[in-house]
């Protein structure tokens, strides 16, 4: 060979060479090409598979999972949005419906036709009487020098008291007294029958509660329309004094701490929940229902727990004779939230609330009171004549009425607890 051969063959090594130390750049390049394009791949097949399939959609199990109403059950008490309910009836939850609210209106119309009725020895119908309008038969005179007394204004004055409840058990009665006072001017007179109070209750401390009475109240206000189902030509009445009862269940934290035990400040110190102090249990403002504003005529006046009475004996005897009145008209009307009261008590707490107010120099409403003793007993006796029929002893009284859990049908049952066919047979 040549001098010509010797370097082509020299090039042609050379070139081997290069393309040796190519050879793993040109694989590495290739593999991240192929990583990538894998990647890619199963990116696009998870955007496919995470589309929603509107068909092959399955619809959540109510059991498992309910669905919550955009508002609760529109029952007795309700205030939600715009809409509001004077008085009721039943139990309400703190948490759903704090605030709770009734006009400063009566009349004896039910109280006049309880006592024909019982004189005729008949007794009225179920609900044919309301338990405040009984309530505010009578005038009541608190003591001005408990420490929740005092008057609020030149024409209102507000008074509060709290004892264990007789009518069920681990409950309490919270009583509201709303009145004019000695100075109040002529205005505030007329109107007195146009308040509403306003009561607003600490969900912390409270978990239920219910105001005793209107059994035969179906008044309904709406901002957006009339009032519906009201009672017309209702006479007004000319006190100047209006009593209210609620019966109050505490939250499970209340009741193992205690009343006494309550941590936080006494003095007046706003907690962030709900914008109550420690030891508030309510809030209670009055209004005037004329007015579409509905002007604030008190201060706010804050209810605290620890006036509480550890005994229902220990109260004062008007707040013990108001419940033997509200018990009276509970019991006539078969009242589903009364479960551990009977006549035998009520005539106990009645007796013993008009003796010790006859005991008390100056006070000129007891004749009415000893009345209401005689009319208590004489509808004992006729529940008694009646063979049972609406007068249940205590060992027939039902427990406190729980929700019931939801089942699951068993193997061959119906929802509605029907067998089913055997196709066998």
């Amino acid at each position: 060979m040549g001098t010509s051969s010797k370097l082509s063959r020299q090039k042609l090594e050379g070139y081997y060479f290069n393309k040796g130390r190519l050879w793993p750049s040109i694989l590495v390049g290739l593999t991240l090409l192929l990583v990538l394009l894998i990647n890619l791949t199963l990116h696009v097949r998870a955007e496919v598979t995470n589309k929603p399939n509107v068909v092959q959609a399955e619809p959540i199990d109510p059991i498992i999972l309910p669905k919550k109403p955009t508002m609760p059950p529109v029952k007795p008490g309700v205030y939600q949005g715009q809409l509001s309910i004077d008085g009721h009836g039943g139990n309400m939850v703190t948490g759903e419906t704090p605030l709770s609210q009734y006009r400063l209106s009566f009349n004896d119309t039910d109280y006049d036709a309880l006592q024909s009725l019982i004189a005729q020895g008949q007794l009225p119908l179920r609900n044919a009487v309301s338990s405040h309008q009984l309530v505010n038969h009578f005038d009541y005179r608190f003591d001005n020098t408990l420490a929740n007394s005092g008057e609020l204004s030149k024409n209102y004055k507000v008074t509060t008291e709290i004892a264990p409840s007789p009518f069920n058990q681990s409950t309490f009665l919270l009583l509201v007294n709303v009145e004019l006072t000695a100075n109040a001017s002529e205005k505030a007179e007329l109107g007195f029958n146009w308040l509403q109070t306003l009561v607003r209750f600490n969900p912390r401390l409270v978990s239920e509660y219910r105001l005793i009475g209107y059994e035969t109240n179906t008044r309904v206000n709406s901002r957006k329309g009339p009032a519906q189902h009201v009672q017309p030509h209702i006479k007004l009445s000319d006190a100047k004094q209006f009593v209210a009862l609620y019966e109050l269940r505490y939250n499970e934290q209340t009741m193992t701490v205690g009343v006494n035990n309550i941590e936080g400040d006494t003095a007046g110190n706003r907690g962030v929940h709900q914008g109550f102090s420690a030891t508030t249990m309510a809030e209670l403002v009055i209004l005037d229902s004329r007015a579409k504003a509905k002007q604030q005529l008190i201060p706010e006046y804050a209810i605290d727990i620890s006036q509480q009475h550890k005994f229902f004996e220990q109260a004062s005897p008007e707040f013990r004779f108001a419940a033997a009145v509200a018990g009276l008209g509970q019991l006539i009307n078969h009242n589903h939230y009364v479960h551990q009261f009977n006549y035998d008590e009520l005539v106990h707490i009645a007796n013993q609330s008009v003796n010790e107010l006859n005991q008390i120099v100056g006070d000129n409403t007891s004749t009415d009171k000893i009345e209401f003793l005689a009319l208590v007993k004489s509808v004992y006796e006729l529940t008694k004549s009646q063979q049972g029929k609406q007068y249940r002893p205590r060992n027939q009284v039902t427990p406190y009425p729980m929700p019931k859990p939801i089942l699951l049908p068993k193997q061959g049952e119906l929802l509605e607890g029907k067998q089913t066919k055997n196709q066998n047979h």
